[in-house]
């Protein structure tokens, strides 16, 4: 639960980086925010739903970076991104371990 917390504020961070050049790129980096913040509550809970959640607020974080990197900064470093996804499977292993 915790570390699903830290990839919130991780997409948080994303958000604000890049609110003022691509409003609706922030808007997905906050997508994946809020639905990693319901997954976290739903861990909390040991809720079914929570290992799905998890997954799609992952692949948002992803998608998120992404376009950030292709749109907004014009580059894309493959390892940072594969690294970023790593952390996405990483997260969602462990929420899929931890529910009972």
């Amino acid at each position: 639960m915790l570390l699903v917390l830290a990839y919130v504020v991780v997409n948080t961070f994303g958000a604000w980086a890049v609110i003022r050049r691509k409003p609706w790129i922030a808007g997905l980096f906050m997508l994946a925010a809020a639905v990693l913040t319901v997954a976290a509550v739903a861990l909390g809970y040991a809720l079914g739903a929570s290992l799905w959640l998890v997954l799609t607020g992952a692949l948002l974080a992803s998608l998120a970076s992404l376009l950030n990197a292709r749109i907004v900064l014009g580059r894309v470093v493959a390892w940072r991104h594969l690294i970023r996804a790593a952390v996405g499977v990483v997260v969602v292993v462990l929420a899929w371990l931890v529910l009972p």
